[in-house]
């Protein structure tokens, strides 16, 4: 995602969505294939205006040590 969009454009969009009041870890999934470490998390999650709630998975990648969102 990083090669592909600049921060700002990704910080306005993620801005721009409906805001959380809430949530919660619900799953972690971590896999490592020839040396190259990557996971995904199940995130439930409240929209703060609507209280309507969802599941979503979020794909991790671990470089230099830490663990960053990717798509």
């Amino acid at each position: 995602m990083r090669d592909t969009m600049p921060q700002e454009d990704f910080a306005r969009i993620q801005s721009a969505q409906l805001k959380i009041s809430s949530y919660e870890i619900t799953g972690v999934n971590v896999n490592n294939y020839n040396g190259r470490v990557t996971g995904t998390v199940q995130v439930e999650v409240v929209q703060a205006a609507t209280g309507a709630r969802f599941t979503q998975g979020v794909a991790l990648v671990k470089e230099d040590g830490e663990w960053r969102v990717c798509q």
